[in-house]
């Protein structure tokens, strides 16, 4: 596996001469075809799904320039994904004995199976499963004398956090997400102090910018309302936008998403799904 995995930091430190030979050429064909085999090889079809997916859709027979910034993304957004899932792999064998489970598959299971957690869809075990997961994960990351550790550490005390009761099929008797939300929570609050972070209400809505590192996440949701929110990121590399998987859609609470570009002679430029033009 070692051996696979240096395969793989080495295909991601060639991608940067990608950026200097004829884009979409035979030396990226190469590149990428042999990427692909040492990605299914080492991460499986799920982990070959994500990197495949980061080919480019839109192409200009007119200009240039936009198809080589189309390339230079594209290149951006797979090595974005190579390095994703070598960390996901570094952190999986992290922690005593390697058994913790990493941040990236706690929280994607959780977040990929939230309705069903809701519905109570999974068995007590399923859904106690999802629950130690979490503890886990949060055990290793919140300092314990820090607020959100404190908090952890009096909630995970509470009995009822403990004690699963069971039906006669196997599901919980009591709602599974009840016994999760809370510490998602506590998780939301730890990440919260390690961003910048800014709210804006309107006409019965608010929008909170959160900073985190290189990227920015955009939360859009009702002021007075509990419910679900939409969850907007804009990727500080490459700028793409791209919507959180199992949030609520902003088309529900926005009428559109517009991007301003501000170019070196301080020009801005307005784009959005439809239109481009000068600000």
């Amino acid at each position: 596996m070692d051996e696979q995995l240096t395969k793989i930091r080495t295909q991601i430190e060639k991608i940067a001469s990608l950026r200097e030979v004829e884009k979409w050429g035979p030396e990226f064909q190469l590149w990428k075809n042999a990427t692909e085999k040492l990605v299914r090889e080492v991460f499986g079809e799920e982990g070959l799904k994500l990197f495949s997916q980061q080919g480019t859709m839109t192409f200009s027979y007119i200009d240039e320039d936009f198809n080589w910034q189309q390339y230079f993304k594209e290149l951006a957004n797979r090595k974005k994904i190579l390095e994703g899932l070598l960390s996901e792999t570094k952190e999986h064998h992290l922690g005593e004995g390697g058994s913790s489970t990493s941040r990236i598959d706690a929280l994607k299971e959780i977040w990929r199976k939230e309705s069903a957690l809701k519905e109570n869809l999974l068995t007590t075990e399923e859904a106690q499963a999802l629950q130690k997961s979490l503890l886990e994960h949060l055990q290793n990351i919140l300092p314990g004398e820090s607020i959100p550790g404190l908090r952890f550490r009096k909630l995970k005390a509470e009995r009822r956090f403990q004690t699963w009761w069971s039906n006669e099929q196997g599901y919980p008797v009591e709602k599974p997400w009840d016994k999760i939300e809370p510490f998602l929570k506590i998780l939301e609050q730890h990440e919260a102090e390690k961003t910048i972070k800014k709210r804006f209400e309107t006409e019965g809505l608010f929008v909170e910018s959160r900073s985190q590192g290189e990227d920015q996440h955009l939360i859009i949701g009702n002021k007075n309302d509990g419910g679900e929110k939409a969850h907007i990121i804009i990727d500080g590399k490459s700028a793409e936008i791209r919507i959180e998987d199992n949030r609520k859609a902003p088309e529900d609470l926005v009428a559109k998403i517009e991007t301003f570009l501000t170019l070196h002679n301080g020009k801005k430029i307005r784009t959005t799904r439809e239109i481009i033009e000068e600000a």
